[in-house]
């Protein structure tokens, strides 16, 4: 039963192990260059969507309305409704 288990683990994470080698063996042959613009890219995600997101987004259903029901009431008011 234990061998069964690992047969079908290992086949359903066979994708993704290639897609990690391929990824892995990719970064590998990449010159100084192409790292240094995929660092780049990287901080720059982290900045843009971990650090702007908590600064200069704020939570507009908790800080608008009191409880649950007020803020499914606004959703459904304003998504849900068809504006002709």
């Amino acid at each position: 039963m234990i061998m069964v288990l690992r047969n079908m683990l290992s086949f359903i994470l066979y994708p993704f192990r290639e897609f990690i080698k391929l990824y892995q063996y990719g970064f590998s042959m990449m010159s100084k260059e192409s790292r240094t613009l995929w660092v780049i890219a990287v901080i720059k995600l982290i900045i843009m969507f971990g650090i702007l997101k908590i600064f200069f987004f704020r939570d507009f259903l908790k800080t608008e309305f009191k409880n649950d029901e007020q803020r499914i009431e606004y959703l459904q008011k304003n998504f849900t409704e068809i504006k002709k």
